[in-house]
């Protein structure tokens, strides 16, 4: 019997490609989408008609059909704020590939119940499932108020800038939680700017490739010394805010660096608001500030 593996928001640009790199392996692939302006199922040409591989597409806040593709198998068309049906996809899984979430800044009420209901969620009925791994997509936005000056690692202070960041780092919490309490293995990626290619000045510091994500999500997947990690999604970029340290000990080889966009994206200028340029959020750390900069060292 194959291993299944559940990747929620799989149509993504980062879900695509890491399903692809996926689909080398002996596992069966479920992909959970809504299927939004800035999804790539084109790229799922190779797969889409393996038996090995199928997709649900489903709206994280208003679901209303169910999806029986390829293998015959029944799923329960899923929100992830409905507890009783997350429950069911999770039998028989061996690992959760998180990626399903509201990816920017939206109403406290908007991220509440799909950032963070949703994930607490997944992470109950995978403990309820006995589910060995759970690796969460967290973001540079749980730690986006730290200046640019300050160089991060695994062990710094979160400090999320806006109700998005808020939600990534209530994940990393909760992730820390069920590893040491139920010794579910995890892995939080704080992805940094995951594009085909870097688009502005920030994202020399930011940048991951495709490539590169894929390969720490599959370490979080199979390595034997994880217990429960926070590593930074960020490509081999001598510009970086972020100490990798953690990534380089569990086997972390990144193949890009956003350094040779160098010369072409230092020309550009970045954001034109003071704030954004001070602080690693960048334009997240801006949006409806209404303290005082000064007192955010």
């Amino acid at each position: 019997m194959l291993f299944r593996s559940l990747i929620t928001g799989g149509s993504g640009f980062i879900g695509t490609n890491f399903i692809n790199f996926l689909s080398k392996f002996k596992v069966k692939i479920i992909n959970i989408d809504k299927i939004s302006r800035i999804s790539t199922p084109e790229k799922f040409k190779k797969i889409k008609n393996k038996k090995y591989y199928t997709f649900i597409k489903y709206d994280l806040s208003n679901p209303k059909k169910i999806f029986n593709i390829l293998n015959k198998e029944k799923f329960v068309l899923t929100n992830l704020r409905d507890f009783k049906k997350v429950l069911k996809i999770t039998k028989n899984v061996y690992g959760i590939v998180h990626f399903g979430a509201i990816p920017i800044e939206d109403t406290q009420p908007n991220i509440l119940q799909n950032n963070i209901i949703g994930t607490y969620n997944l992470f109950e009925a995978a403990r309820i499932n006995k589910v060995k791994r759970i690796i969460f997509a967290s973001s540079n936005h749980a730690i986006g108020f730290h200046r640019r000056t300050t160089k991060l690692n695994e062990l710094s202070t979160q400090r999320p800038d806006s109700h998005y960041g808020l939600s990534k780092a209530f994940g990393e919490d909760l992730s820390r939680f069920y590893a040491d309490k139920f010794n579910i293995k995890s892995m939080c990626i704080r992805i940094g700017t995951c594009l085909k290619v870097p688009e502005d000045r920030r994202h020399l510091s930011t940048w991951i490739s495709y490539d590169d994500l894929t390969q720490l999500v599959d370490i979080g997947l199979k390595h034997k010394a994880i217990h429960h990690e926070i590593v930074y999604g960020a490509s081999r970029n001598k510009k970086s805010w972020w100490n990798n340290r953690r990534a380089y000990a569990l086997g972390y080889k990144p193949k890009d660096s956003a350094d040779k966009f160098n010369i072409k994206l230092l020309t550009k200028n970045e954001y034109k608001d003071k704030m954004a340029l001070l602080f690693q959020g960048g334009v997240f750390t801006s949006a409806n500030f209404k303290g005082k900069i000064k007192f955010i060292k």
